[in-house]
């Protein structure tokens, strides 16, 4: 078996009174933790850091989703069997300390680190591991949808009696390791992971369904001590493996409004907030503040439902394509650094197909010329975007959907405005709850540093669709020149869902980095014809910090170690 040095490097190489909505008597104690360090120095005053988010939290369980503000939260509760590197996101030891991969990349042989504990006390052995991969398998064994997605990408299927999942096998060896058996070999394997939805929790928070019966106990830096609707205190763990934290207490707390967090942390009721107001920036850099800028590591896009009858046509998702100023929505609704994507792969990737810009680009008499020529006409398409928050990939979501909407309106389409609030039931998943729906406002940061992290959760609703879309050939003279497939990039007369898979897992096989971009370009490509979804932006989000934080590392998807935080001492 290939050593585990020799396959991290072979990776590496691949790969108001404002303070009103602060306090916490009204809480309600979810865990019976005690609210300070057991072991910290009785004399030292507790260090607490306070960070706004511009959205509340509304669980803690990562299989119901996957929304930064609370993937954020979990993740300093629930430890990976694999960690991310901060730097670079490559896999580092996390539950396992050490690993081992077969020459054919197919065996993983896992250590688990004999000293981690649970929160509570409990020892985290090789039989709590079984019940945690349990839970991914029944998760992954459930309808595909963009929640279910992190698990299927291990354990589902598109078509199992052709094509098995990409775990085939896992068995407990001895007290200490874990052996997983893959179908093939995969790059991503290791780097999916390190993502939160795949956090290692105490058993017997576990329902027979795969979902947590009650909030997290895990393994990490922090535990949770109280919640409300506005705010939640996290204490460390005491009985954490890791380095101590350079905090005692963690309080998370949902702040709207851009303003708001702005003045929240000129008064000191905050230490860091992200999501910085466009109009913040430089009052912020007046007043003396750090702001530090995530690389663009997200995408926002309008999802396409590819079952409505309007988009049957690819010229009506042509159209669509060309009618959206996505220009403007960079430049007017997100932070300097944003640029308009011509893809759903953030640049660092590195797998643009420089034709594909065509097929987005926008021009308004070509999209009505291209509707006109279509099946399209005039029916109603339910368009579902956020209200009344604030987002990483959507700061304004209201302000995008009117410049969209009125872009699509006046090249023809009939819109139907369905604004739905961040707590609204089943708004979590628009396509799997609302399987009429037209539009989809939507974006998200990645979770872990391989493209799968971004293509499989825009491609989960295409699952869905029929088993194959027509697709204009090149010869096609109802699209003009900007909107033709090019010679570079030949149309088929049908694609599918699971042709497209079939593809990504084609190209997860490729160890040959240029080899592997250029597969990605050419998925890239595919995915311009068929046009599940129109790209917007690739946004980028700032953190800033007040006086009493003397460190405050960012990470680019967002899920920051807030263990690594360092406070001045005195303040």
């Amino acid at each position: 078996m290939a050593s585990n040095r020799m396959s991290r490097r072979r990776f590496v190489q691949i790969s108001t009174a404002l303070t009103a909505g602060f306090a916490l008597s009204a809480c309600s104690t979810s865990n019976s933790g005690d609210s300070t360090n057991p072991e910290a120095s009785p004399t030292r005053q507790e260090r607490v850091f306070r960070f706004a988010q511009a959205a509340p939290c509304l669980t803690l369980d990562p299989a119901r989703t996957q929304r930064l503000e609370s993937v954020r939260i979990t993740a300093q509760i629930l430890d990976p069997l694999v960690r991310a590197d901060p730097n670079t996101g490559e896999p580092v030891s996390g539950l396992a300390q050490d690993w081992t991969i077969s020459d054919d990349g197919l065996v993983y042989a896992f250590e688990l680190n004999p000293q981690a504990t649970f929160s509570d006390g409990s020892a985290m052995t090789t039989q709590a591991l079984a019940s945690n991969l349990e839970r991914w398998e029944t998760l992954g064994q459930q309808p595909l949808t963009r929640l279910t997605q992190p698990y299927h990408q291990l354990f589902g299927s598109v078509d199992s009696e052709h094509q098995p999942p990409l775990v085939t096998s896992w068995e407990i060896q001895g007290n200490q390791s874990l052996r997983m058996t893959l179908s093939r070999p995969s790059l991503s394997f290791l780097k999916a992971l390190t993502q939160p939805a795949l956090g290692i929790a105490l058993p017997a928070h576990i329902g027979k369904d795969g979902y947590f019966t009650e909030d997290p106990i895990g393994t990490g830096a922090f535990t949770l001590d109280q919640r409300s609707e506005e705010s939640l205190r996290l204490v460390t763990n005491p009985h954490y493996v890791g380095p101590e934290p350079g905090i005692d207490v963690l309080e998370f707390l949902s702040i709207p409004d851009a303003e708001k967090r702005y003045y929240s942390l000129l008064q000191g009721n905050v230490d860091a907030f992200d999501q910085i107001g466009l109009k913040d920036y430089v009052p912020l850099a007046l007043d003396g503040y750090a702001v530090q800028t995530r690389d663009p590591y997200a995408v926002a896009y309008v999802s396409i439902n590819l079952s409505h009858p309007a988009f049957a046509d690819a010229l009506t998702r042509q159209a669509l394509a060309h009618a959206i100023d996505r220009s403007k929505i960079a430049a007017d609704y997100y932070p300097q650094g944003t640029s308009t994507a011509y893809d759903f792969l953030p640049a660092l990737f590195q797998t643009r197909h420089e034709k594909a810009r065509e097929h987005y680009s926008y021009d308004p008499a070509t999209a009505a010329s291209l509707l006109k020529d279509s099946t399209y006409e005039g029916e109603p398409i339910d368009f579902y975007y956020p209200v009344q928050v604030s987002l990483a990939a959507l700061p304004a979501p209201e302000a995008i959907y009117s410049v969209i909407s009125a872009n699509l309106v006046a090249a023809g389409f009939n819109i139907v405005p369905k604004p739905y609030r961040w707590d609204a039931p089943d708004s979590e998943d628009i396509p799997a709850h609302h399987p009429d729906y037209g539009l989809e406002l939507t974006g998200f940061l990645g979770t872990f540093r391989d493209p799968s992290a971004f293509l499989g959760k825009v491609l989960a609703p295409a699952s869905t669709a029929p088993d194959s879309l027509t697709v204009p050939p090149a010869s096609s003279p109802a699209s003009s020149p900007s909107a033709s497939p090019s010679p570079e990039m030949p149309a088929a007369e049908t694609t599918s869902y699971a042709e497209i898979i079939e593809a990504l897992r084609a190209a997860d096989v490729i160890e040959d980095v240029e080899a592997r971009r250029s597969a990605y370009r050419d998925i890239n490509a595919t995915l311009a014809l068929l046009l599940p979804a129109i790209p917007l932006t690739y946004p980028v989000s700032g953190v800033t910090q007040g006086p009493r934080v003397r460190t405050y590392g960012v990470e680019a998807t967002g899920l920051d170690g807030f263990n690594r935080i360092e406070m001045r001492e005195g303040q």
